[in-house]
């Protein structure tokens, strides 16, 4: 029980920055698609590691979406939050302009 809920912490704190990055990102670009892929390595590395079975990957699936879905809104929320943007609307602003 103890190593399947390390796993699930370590999946949540090592995918939510990758989320926060996301917010940062144009979307459908080779940056977003990195943030979104490369945390799921470290995840099925943890996951390996701990010698869970394949019943554990819904699991992880979820603790995985659920932390890029805060990290999104963090880096959204944080985006919003600061005194002066560099773009009117923040930085995706310019990859509407595309």
């Amino acid at each position: 029980m103890v190593r399947i809920a390390a796993v699930l912490v370590t999946v949540v704190l090592v995918t939510l920055p990758f989320g926060f990055f996301r917010a940062y990102t144009c979307k459908l670009s080779l940056r977003w698609f990195l943030a979104i892929h490369v945390p799921v390595i470290l995840v099925f590395l943890a996951r390996y590691e701990a010698h869970l079975s394949y019943a554990f990957i819904p699991f992880t699936a979820l603790a995985f979406a659920s932390a890029q879905f805060l990290g999104g809104r963090l880096g959204r929320w944080w985006i919003k939050r600061r005194p002066i943007a560099p773009v009117a609307d923040g930085p995706r602003e310019s990859c509407r302009a595309q």
